[in-house]
């Protein structure tokens, strides 16, 4: 038998390319796993032909490392073909182990790849083509083959278990894989090499004219390293392309969830906005129809909030809408949603609720909590709610209805005082309507002047004099008549044309006491009522002296009467507008004292020369003492701060006699003269007092 040996640096290298090729197939598993159709084929194409050649390069780096007396030779096809059973066998392995992965698959997978390399060792070798005949010896042979699959199958379950660990073990188990691979590829090589066994005097039959040894081995070597490098760098380049993709795919991701969550949410109170509500409501109808359960919904809208924002800033307003938000949420059940439509606009969405009565107890709640007044930027700020309730099916059979007819019951809270709350009824709908028509009608009437100014005189109570007018505005409808201001000013204000409204008034009265001057009568004061919308906006100084100027009129003329709840608001922005205002010459009047906050550190501040009394108190003196009292206190207090005190709706005598006996100055009713047309108040200007008739002098 012939001597047979081995070069140990050559084997070590064999081992470690086998390692080194299977830890890269290995990698390229997970880029099947995650890749479909062509990428799918291409990387189990990459991963095949770097093991394979690799395992095919070990073998012929293992034959180097033979070392027989005897020259060797390879045949070229022979050679060329014991490369494909391996290529195929890794590439049915990496297939097997990214579509299959379990215990079944990965004894297939071990099987297929073992018989493979066993084909591509056996082929290898016999294109040697020695004569005689090489002799195999039988129980290696087998220990060859059982090693080969035994040894990829214990391999292929280490890689198998990557999939279930923990990232961080995830590399140390891919490399103990890859060396039992490679051990596996060697024991199958150096195995099959001690089942061989050569006759002596044996010779190669391919040693001058094939392929031989050291060019083989280099030129496989080569092709498996080339292949291996580039298997490698793709795999690298795409895992470095994958986390790049993988990053952007999270960065587009969260803006994603960030956009939804914006077309769903309000940003500045993170509750759920307009189309989160309609949403809802489309989701929640349907199964209120369905299990028979009402719905109920509630429009809030915040009285004073626009005075806040103009006056503190809107970081104060802002921060004031958040507090108003938490009141809201800490009125409510935690199943109910509430929402915010946008500015001071405010929806609860409540369900399963018990009746009516439980609605209204809610909204008592809300208006307790939203009403008080919290510290924002070292300001004490508040504002107060109205509520609209419509309810499910009552009210409206989907959210359009119930939030429309919500809505209505919410204006219909503010006509009747605001700080309140207003269950929807079917008359609103038309009053809507008609509201909608008649502020058509008042923006085209308004664009026309067609609004004409009436004159009440007030009256020095001592001499029966006149000493100024008050101008009432009256709007000649074609179809409803003369209307008065209770049937316009509050739907102006709410149509935005209330400043329109008190340019056209100022304006009727500015050309009135200038005809009345070039006649030659005497002229009094004339009181304008004017609104806390007017006195903020910006341009309302500079355009009261424009129109003075146009008709070459004083300021003093002219008095400003502003309601005690509108100048209590924002005392300290509106303080500022009416002491420029008293400063340009303008007279002041506070009307309807005592209806609203009678807050007597500001009326101790506010420039204003009269105070006037509200009729409920005249009118009610007779019948209740309480009426009386708190008119003679007014009257009083007035004298106290040397102010000049106004009595309105003075009907009788008595009462005339009374006010004058209390102190007050001037007074203002039918007893002496109702609102008139200014073509009668010359013949007033020129009376020295007004007379009053017997029958309304012993009424």
């Amino acid at each position: 038998m012939m001597a047979v040996g081995y070069n140990a640096w050559l084997v070590i290298l064999s081992v470690a390319l086998a390692a080194l090729d299977a830890y890269v197939a290995f990698s390229v598993v997970g880029r099947i796993a995650r890749s479909r159709g062509p990428a799918a084929m291409l990387w189990t194409a990459f991963g095949a032909l770097a093991m394979g050649s690799g395992v095919w390069a070990m073998h012929f780096i293992g034959m180097l490392a033979l070392e027989v007396p005897i020259p060797l030779g390879y045949e070229g096809r022979l050679t060329t073909l014991s490369a494909v059973p391996v290529v195929l066998a890794t590439g049915a392995t990496l297939w097997l182990l990214a579509r299959r992965a379990t215990h079944a698959g990965a004894v297939m997978a071990g099987c297929i790849l073992g018989l493979g390399m066993v084909a591509m060792h056996y082929l290898g070798v016999h294109a040697l083509q020695m004569q005689p005949a090489i002799a195999w010896r039988l129980p290696w042979t087998v220990a060859s083959l059982l090693f080969g699959v035994g040894g990829s199958i214990a391999a292929l379950r280490l890689h198998r278990l990557i999939w279930r660990s923990e990232r961080r073990h995830r590399w140390w188990l891919r490399v103990l894989a890859a060396l039992v691979m490679g051990g596996t590829a060697a024991g199958v090589h150096y195995l099959g090499m001690a089942a061989m066994r050569f006759a002596p005097g044996a010779v190669s039959l391919e040693a001058h004219d094939g392929l031989h040894g050291l060019g083989l081995g280099l030129a496989i070597s080569l092709v498996s390293g080339v292949l291996l490098l580039l298997t490698l760098g793709v795999s690298l380049a795409h895992r470095q392309l994958q986390r790049h993709t993988e990053a952007i795919a999270r960065e587009l991701g969260q803006a994603r969830d960030a956009l939804s969550w914006l077309a769903y949410h309000d940003e500045l109170t993170a509750l759920p906005n307009r189309a989160n509500v309609l949403d809802l409501l489309d989701r929640l109808l349907p199964l209120a129809r369905e299990e028979r359960f009402e719905v109920a919904v509630m429009f809030i809208d915040l009285d004073g909030f626009k005075s806040i924002n103009d006056t503190l800033g809107h970081e104060v307003g802002d921060e004031f809408l958040r507090s108003v938000a938490d009141a809201l949420r800490a009125s409510v059940r935690s199943r109910d949603t509430v929402a915010r439509f946008g500015g001071d606009e405010f929806v609860v969405v409540l369900e399963r609720f018990r009746n009516e009565a439980n609605l209204a107890a809610i909204c008592q709640k809300i208006l307790s909590l939203v009403s008080r007044p919290v510290m924002v930027a070292g300001h004490g700020v508040s504002a107060t709610p109205s509520i609209g309730v419509a309810m499910f099916p009552r009210d409206g059979e989907d959210s359009a209805s119930l939030l429309r007819h919500a809505d209505l019951a919410m204006y219909s809270a503010k006509e009747h005082g605001k700080a309140g709350y207003c269950f929807y009824q079917p008359r609103m709908s038309e009053q809507a309507r008609d509201r909608l028509l008649l502020s058509a009608e008042l923006r085209e009437s308004l664009q026309r002047e067609e609004l004409i100014v009436y004159y009440q005189p007030k009256v020095e109570l001592e001499s029966r004099r006149v000493v100024g007018l008050e101008a009432l505005a009256r709007w000649p409808h074609p179809e409803r008549g003369l209307l008065l201001p209770k049937s316009f000013v509050a739907l102006a204000e709410g149509s935005g044309l209330i400043g329109r409204l008190g340019e056209v008034v100022l304006r009727q009265v500015a050309r009135q006491l200038a005809q009345w001057r070039t006649r030659g009568l005497p002229l009094v004061p004339v009181a304008i009522n004017v609104s806390l919308q007017e006195i903020q906006d910006g341009q309302f100084v500079s355009g009261l002296l424009g129109t003075l100027r146009e008709f070459g009129l004083h300021p003093s003329l002219i008095e400003f009467e502003i309601t005690e709840s509108a100048a209590m608001k924002n005392a300290e922005h509106t303080l500022r507008q009416l002491r420029q205002l008293e400063a340009i010459g303008f007279r002041m009047a506070i009307d309807d004292f005592g209806t609203g906050f009678s807050s007597l550190s500001h009326l101790r501040q506010l420039p204003t020369q009269t105070i006037k009394i509200d009729q409920s108190f005249v009118q009610g003196a007779g019948r209740n003492p309480a009426d009386r009292d708190i008119t003679e206190a007014i009257i009083a207090l007035a004298r106290k701060l040397r102010l000049t005190t106004v009595a309105e709706g003075i009907e009788t005598e008595a009462q005339a006699k009374w006010l004058h006996e209390a102190g007050c100055d001037v007074g203002q009713g039918f007893l002496f003269v109702p609102p008139l047309p200014p073509e009668q108040v010359p013949a007033l200007l020129l009376r020295a007092a007004i007379r009053v008739p017997n029958e309304a002098a012993s009424g």
